[in-house]
């Protein structure tokens, strides 16, 4: 028997006690729990349901310290409830199973998607497997004691963010966002099209000119510099710089074809040698790092005024886990109060395929970014488009409850109850309203799961009996029985007169 409770379905009692809350779903789990064992009944195992992958999370991580501190140990059975479609809904799946399986906690999963029933079957087998490798492998890091990691609620460690310095020709301070930052990796092929670099950064051209916008990237790194001869591509490079895009390139290459205004990257190695020293002074560092080395070799960190920490585990390292040797050097920056900005960055090699990318990012990056460890992403991997990257980059930072870039969507999969086509119908409302960030949109198919699991949902459209749908505001219906044909734009009328509609940006011809 699954004793799952619902984020979005808590008792009044429940509620009243401990509000929408994960501990408000441990207690109610607990209380049929302790009905079970007092009829002597253990045949049983845990769900906590959610479809806020931080949530989620917590809710678990709550039930098992309750279960430690009473003795239990009862199967844990892990989703993120109604978490949509496509890659967002792969990405949300992720962040929450793949975060609880990284600390050996789960022991059956489903992905929960708006797709057809075999289609949660591929995303469920990637995360299972990377889940029992990193128990086979026995991944790991050297001992270390935390202290300062928040388990059960969401406290984001918050890097210092960039300040104008006296005399500096550039602004800085856009070269990452408060809510999260997004990096990418250019090269010079790119360069020789700059309307179409700007349009892949998601820039905003106004007669052909970069400015950023909503889900603009914040930084790129360029590997190789263009020769200082090349005018038009240090033209292109020197108009992002203007509108605070930062531009990361490597010691080597500023030493050999200095670029104006450009962050330089080095290695701990590097900065440890005083090799940067060569650079004029004044330039602004990232420093690259495993995560994992001594902490006498990051001492060097307390002499430094990087402008960010790039953390970067090779992914050809079997034994050492990206997830716990990022927490040894998040405790070790907190300990000695060092608060620089710290981005994930993750390198995946040729032949990776596009599903593993989202499961593993999600997983890795996702397992921190929801305790409030690190302020941005940076995912490079050769096989795929560059608008892949970034959407998938800004999607895990919105799936972790940091950056609204988009819609945010929960949508059930389908079953025998469903009153109309799911996906015909999420894809018809997703068309119409996917500029509206901010906005949270609950597709569900019938209103036995649906109010409940919609709990996060701002507005809510939801099947109330054949051919009919209800309107929701937050968790209230206010309009029933509304014929499925006017149900999309009485949805759209609705946002409006809440107040949160805008209309859709206009393409520039």
């Amino acid at each position: 028997m699954r004793i799952g409770t619902n984020h979005g379905s808590l008792s009044d009692r429940i509620m009243s006690y401990y509000g929408d809350s994960p501990r408000g779903m441990v207690e109610s789990a607990f209380e049929f729990a302790r009905i079970c064992r007092k009829m002597d009944y253990h045949n049983f195992l845990f769900s906590m349901k959610a479809s806020n992958p931080v949530v989620m999370v917590q809710a678990y991580r709550l039930l098992v310290a309750e279960m430690n501190v009473v003795g239990w140990d009862y199967p844990l059975h892990l989703g993120v409830t109604e978490a949509g479609e496509g890659e967002d809904g792969r990405m949300k799946s992720a962040i929450g199973i793949g975060a609880l399986l990284q600390d050996g906690l789960g022991d059956t999963i489903r992905v929960s998607l708006t797709e057809e029933p075999e289609y949660e079957i591929d995303p469920c087998t990637r995360l299972a497997k990377l889940g029992m490798e990193a128990s086979r492998l026995q991944r790991g890091v050297e001992p270390f004691e935390e202290k300062h990691r928040h388990y059960f609620d969401f406290q984001r460690r918050t890097g210092e963010l960039p300040s104008q310095k006296e005399g500096e020709e550039v602004d800085y301070r856009g070269v990452l966002h408060r809510d999260g930052s997004v990096l990418m990796s250019v090269t010079l092929q790119q360069l020789k099209n700059p309307e179409l670099l700007y349009k892949s950064l998601a820039t905003k051209l106004i007669v052909g000119m970069p400015f950023k916008d909503l889900a603009t990237v914040d930084t790129i790194l360029l590997r190789e510099l263009p020769p200082v001869e090349d005018k038009s591509a240090r033209l292109a490079i020197k108009r992002l710089i203007d509108v605070s895009i930062g531009v990361l390139t490597p010691l080597s290459e500023q030493l050999t074809k200095p670029l104006p205004n450009a962050m330089v990257l080095v290695t701990l190695d590097e900065f440890s040698s005083g090799a940067h020293k060569l650079l004029p002074a004044g330039t602004r560092l990232a420093i690259t790092l495993r995560g994992d080395e001594p902490y006498e070799e990051l001492a060097i960190l307390k002499n430094s005024d990087a402008i960010m920490l790039l953390l970067d585990l090779p992914r050809t390292d079997k034994k050492v886990s990206r997830v716990h040797a990022s927490r040894r050097l998040f405790e070790y920056l907190q300990e000695n109060q060092l608060n620089f900005p710290v981005i994930h960055h993750l390198q995946y090699p040729s032949g990776t395929e596009r599903d593993d990318l989202v499961i593993s990012a999600g997983s890795e990056a996702g397992a921190l970014l929801v305790d409030g460890l690190g302020d941005g992403i940076f995912l490079e991997a050769p096989d795929h488009d560059f608008e892949f990257l970034r959407t998938t980059a800004f999607g895990m930072l919105q799936g972790c409850r940091m950056r609204n870039t988009k819609t945010e969507y929960v949508s059930c999969p389908s079953c025998g109850r469903t009153l109309f086509d799911l996906q015909e119908i999420s894809a018809e409302i997703r068309e119409k309203t996917s500029h509206l960030p901010g906005v949270s949109i609950a597709i569900m198919g019938c209103i036995v799961n649906g109010p409940g699991e919609m709990a996060d949902a701002d507005f809510g459209y939801v099947g109330g009996a054949p051919g009919k749908i209800d309107l929701y505001v937050g968790k209230t219906v206010v309009k029933r029985a509304i014929a499925m044909e006017q149900a999309t734009d009485a949805l759209i009328q609705l946002i409006k007169d809440h107040g949160r509609w805008v209309d859709p940006p206009k393409e520039e011809e």
